[in-house]
């Protein structure tokens, strides 16, 4: 019992991050900039898979910005 607890809360665990798999993407081609939702302008954007409608729009979206030149790496 003990062992099938610990392996569903592992499960959990893992579960749960890979849930919210996050991208900081960056160092963008010059003039690139982003405009959040409160006008500011920004060189990075932070793009979260929870943000997504599908893998496939998530996808999407980091080749749309790495076309830009940005660079993507996981937070």
């Amino acid at each position: 019992m003990k062992k099938t607890l610990f392996t569903l809360s592992i499960i959990a665990v893992f579960g749960l991050s890979s849930c919210n798999n996050c991208l900081t993407c960056s160092g963008c081609d010059e003039g690139v900039t982003f405009i959040s939702s409160d006008g500011s302008e920004s060189t990075e954007v932070e793009v979260c898979g929870n943000d997504a409608a599908s893998n496939d729009d998530f996808d999407a979206a980091i080749s749309e910005y790495e076309s830009y030149g940005c660079t993507c790496t996981e937070i």
